[in-house]
């Protein structure tokens, strides 16, 4: 993936100087922060720690080898290309991705600058599925139903926290979580003229144009 490439003409990769003008700055969160790394893992821990021991204590604790499979499966090659290559920090130099959610993830992908399409945001609402419920039925199965009713718990703790802090101002904007404003996203787009020809070719209207 060469970095010279005009699809990776994007602010991100630009002085965070330039930001000083920029209208959208606090509403959109356009530079890597640990902070927001360390949030996402912090609430992803509120249901991997009651899944992982409750799936042991059910007595099918190899079972986990298949999540932990599937979970570096789906982040590395699935996700990586049907989420993550649409994000403006996968136009960032470098060969590892710098975000909140897959930090130090291998671009193995090009980076593509439009939308995604349904197709791969029916896959990705897929993958998660199968990534948050994987421990469910052998708790239910061991009868953990205490570490079954805490995992739960926690993937609603996780998507609540994530739908209402993260997702209003994830620059991945084609998310099926995403929440950022129209009009917020329509200036950043104008903002980074390849990404906004890209998601006008898949059909995207800009208001007022």
């Amino acid at each position: 993936m060469p970095e010279d490439d005009a699809a990776h003409d994007i602010c991100l990769r630009r002085s965070p100087s330039d930001c000083n003008s920029c209208t959208i700055k606090e509403s959109v969160e356009c530079r890597f922060q640990q902070r927001s790394l360390l949030r996402f893992a912090a609430i992803f821990l509120c249901c991997a720690i009651p899944a992982f021991t409750g799936v042991i204590l059910a007595g099918f604790g190899w079972f986990l080898v298949g999540w932990i499979a599937y979970i570096a499966f789906f982040l590395q090659v699935w996700e990586n290309r049907i989420l993550c290559s649409h994000c403006p920090y996968y136009a960032e130099e470098g060969r590892s991705l710098r975000c909140h959610a897959n930090y130090g993830l291998l671009k193995i992908w090009k980076y593509n600058p439009g939308p995604m399409s349904r197709w791969e945001k029916l896959q990705f609402i897929i993958g998660i599925i199968i990534f948050v419920t994987y421990p469910l039925p052998f708790m239910a199965l061991g009868g953990q139903y205490a570490f079954f009713l805490l995992s739960s718990l926690g993937i609603l703790v996780f998507f609540a926290v994530l739908y209402m802090k993260m997702c209003i101002r994830c620059v991945n904007f084609s998310c099926p979580l995403n929440r950022v404003p129209k009009e917020v996203v329509d200036t950043f787009l104008r903002q980074n003229p390849v990404m906004k020809r890209a998601w006008e070719d898949a059909g995207y209207k800009l208001d007022n144009e």
